[in-house]
């Protein structure tokens, strides 16, 4: 798929916005407070037309991703397709978890909710749910919030599986 890659902040020819994030969360912003990680920067080839899903609409799904794994997520359209996750090692493999599983089942519960076919107590995150999401602008968050909760106990029960 893909492999780390070395960010030269000095190189004027780098891009802006990678060396702005790298720069913050390796240095911190100023205060002296900050707790120095070491991160990285991983790109993984990933067809344009996938972008979408994990964009989310206004955002939700990209932002959701970034807040649950605490990595930051870019996406990357020439010259092919890529996604860019940043942040540390397991920043950056919870947030790989989290897209895959994401871009597997987001399309499968978007469609459950869209069409009304959810039964009660089939959604983790409202189990009191029954009929349909009235205010179309909450299908993609309640979506989302859904599939990376189905993501982190697919996670939890391999991890426990392996021990």
């Amino acid at each position: 798929m893909g492999g780390t890659r070395m960010v030269d902040l000095s190189n004027p020819d780098s891009d802006p916005t990678v060396r702005k994030i790298v720069a913050e969360k390796f240095f911190g912003s100023g205060t002296g407070r900050e707790k120095k990680e070491v991160i990285g920067v991983k790109r993984y080839e990933m067809d344009v037309k996938y972008h979408g899903i994990l964009l989310g609409k206004k955002g939700v799904t990209v932002k959701a991703l970034e807040k649950a794994s605490g990595a930051t997520i870019r996406f990357e359209t020439s010259p092919q397709g890529a996604l860019i996750i940043m942040g540390t090692d397991n920043q950056r493999q919870v947030a790989w978890k989290l897209i895959t599983s994401v871009q597997a089942t987001l399309p499968k519960i978007l469609s459950q909710i869209r069409d009304q076919n959810i039964r009660p107590g089939e959604l983790k995150t409202i189990p009191s749910f029954e009929g349909r999401v009235v205010n179309q602008d909450q299908v993609w968050p309640v979506a989302v919030n859904e599939a990376i909760i189905r993501a982190k106990q697919e996670s939890e029960e391999q991890g426990d599986s392996s021990k």
